[in-house]
C-alpha cells in the first residue's frame, strides 16, 4: 500500500481579518502588516474595554507543525481560558485531563484540591504572570492517548482586546490536503488501526476506499477534521464557533 502524502496546500492558512490564504511561514509577517487587522485594532481602541498587554501566541501540533493557530490573549486571561479554547477548537473528546509546561513549571487542574507532583501551579494562573515574547512551552491533552502541542509567545502589544472574549483567533491552518493511500483522490478519512500499528505517516483514504478498507478495529476509518486530534479516542470534530 502506498503511503499518503500531504500537498503543498497543507502549509497554508487563512487570516481571520482579510480572509487571505497565506503560507504558515509568512502568516506572522502578514498579520503584522494586515490592513484589515489594523482596522479591527483601531475599532477596538474606541471601545470601553480595558487597555492591557495583549499576547500573540502561535500554537502548533508537536508532530510536524502542519496544524497551527495564531491567537491573541489578553493579560487578564488565564491558562484555563486557553485550555478551554484549545479543547473547543482542536482536542476535546471525552473531557480528559490536560496540562501546560513552561520552563520547569507545570500548570494543570487540581486533583481533589491538591496538585499531583513536583513544581506545579493552577490553570487559574493569569497569562500575564507567565507569558513574555520568546517564551516557548508545551500543552498535552489526554495522558493515555495524548495530543501534544507546542506553544510560542511571538509578540506583545499594549491595547484594548479585539473582543470581549479572553482569546481571539487571528489565523488558522487550512485542512491539510492528503492523497488517498490507494489512489490519487483527496483523502477524507483516516484509519486509526493503521496509525497505531505503523505510526506516522498515517493511512489516509478517500471516501470510496474508506468503505472497502480492511481494518475493522476502532470502528474502521474515521472522518478527517482540521485538528491534530483527528482519529484519536472518540474525537468527532470541533465545537461550533465562537469557541
Amino acid at each position: 500500500m502506498a503511503r499518503a502524502t500531504a500537498t503543498k496546500a497543507s502549509t497554508k492558512g487563512v487570516c481571520a481579518f482579510c480572509e487571505q490564504e497565506v503560507t504558515a511561514s509568512s502568516m506572522l509577517r502578514h498579520l503584522t502588516g494586515c490592513a484589515a487587522r489594523q482596522a479591527a485594532i483601531d475599532k477596538a481602541e474606541t471601545s470601553k474595554r480595558k487597555t492591557q498587554p495583549l499576547y500573540h501566541v502561535v500554537v502548533r501540533d508537536a508532530i510536524d507543525g502542519r496544524y497551527w493557530l495564531h491567537l491573541e490573549l489578553s493579560a487578564s486571561a488565564t491558562l484555563q481560558d486557553l485550555d478551554a479554547y484549545l479543547r473547543a477548537i482542536w482536542v476535546d473528546c471525552c473531557g480528559h485531563m490536560s496540562h501546560f509546561v513552561f520552563g520547569s513549571t507545570r500548570y494543570q487542574e487540581l486533583i481533589d484540591g491538591f496538585f499531583a507532583i513536583g513544581d506545579q501551579k493552577s490553570l487559574s494562573t493569569r497569562v500575564a504572570d507567565v507569558f513574555r515574547p520568546g517564551l516557548k512551552g508545551k500543552y498535552e491533552y489526554d495522558f493515555g492517548s495524548p495530543t501534544e502541542l507546542n506553544i510560542e509567545v511571538v509578540a506583545e502589544r499594549m491595547g484594548k482586546p479585539l473582543s470581549t472574549k479572553p482569546v481571539t483567533l487571528l489565523a488558522r491552518n487550512l485542512l491539510p490536503a492528503f492523497t488517498c493511500a490507494e489512489c490519487t483522490e483527496q483523502a477524507t478519512h483516516i484509519c486509526l488501526q493503521c496509525y497505531y500499528e505503523r505510526g506516522e505517516p498515517a493511512c489516509y483514504l478517500c471516501a470510496a476506499h474508506a468503505k472497502t478498507h480492511g481494518c475493522t478495529l476502532y470502528g474502521g476509518p474515521r472522518l478527517r477534521y482540521n485538528s491534530p486530534r483527528t482519529g484519536r479516542c472518540k474525537y468527532n470534530g470541533p465545537a461550533r464557533p465562537p469557541y
